[in-house]
């Protein structure tokens, strides 16, 4: 299996694995966008499609545009955060992350900020009804307060790995098989109350 890439951006950097036995390839910020400050959209300058080694061994020029690459459709991408990222008050949205094999564009991922803080920009002294952190908050405004982004351009941002898509057909029919499961929702773990008023499941069918 390889993954075919092709530069979008001058300052694009290719994946690398850190070690010979790291199971994600780390991707690369190329250009950082702050949409709001709560909202980062990262771009890699990259578009990538996982292929056969059996189409570059039958003698297909990869750096050349004049060939069709055919991709493989059962496999896809997926990326998901760093193991250090957990320090940070940010997350991956959509994570982890999927790239169908048949994407043709620029990789980016969103993050988006947990907030921090707040202060009052706008305080209607006169409202006597609810009340945050002993302040009447109602027809007030509030500012939320986040941390700085923590990656600038250059940054391993996520990592990225190579995950077979398996055949699947969906068939309408009953259930094969039966089984004494009757709830959701952390059922597994109640013991004293009956699962089927807690989620909804109607045990007597």
């Amino acid at each position: 299996m390889n993954i075919v890439y092709q530069k979008l951006r001058d300052n694009a950097i290719i994946p690398t694995k850190a070690t010979e036995m790291s199971g994600g390839w780390d991707v690369y910020a190329s250009h950082i966008e702050q949409v709001s400050p709560n909202k980062v959209i990262v771009y890699l300058g990259l578009a990538m499609q996982p292929v056969s080694k059996e189409t570059r061994k039958a003698g297909m020029n990869f750096n050349s545009r004049s060939h069709v690459i055919k991709t493989v459709t059962n496999y896809r991408l997926r990326f998901s955060p760093r193991s250090s990222f957990t320090k940070y008050n940010w997350i991956l949205q959509n994570s982890p992350a999927l790239g169908d094999a048949d994407y043709p564009g620029e990789y980016m991922l969103v993050f988006r900020a947990i907030p921090t803080g707040a202060k009052i920009t706008h305080l209607d002294e006169d409202w006597e009804g609810d009340v945050f952190g002993g302040v009447n908050v109602r027809d007030s405004e509030l500012e939320l307060a986040y941390d700085k982004f923590p990656y600038k351009v250059g940054d391993r941002i996520a990592q990225m790995w190579v995950e077979e898509d398996l055949e699947t057909n969906l068939i309408e029919g009953k259930l094969p098989n039966k089984t004494d499961r009757t709830g959701g929702f952390g059922s597994t773990n109640t013991e004293a109350e009956d699962s089927s008023l807690l989620y909804g499941v109607d045990n007597q069918q």
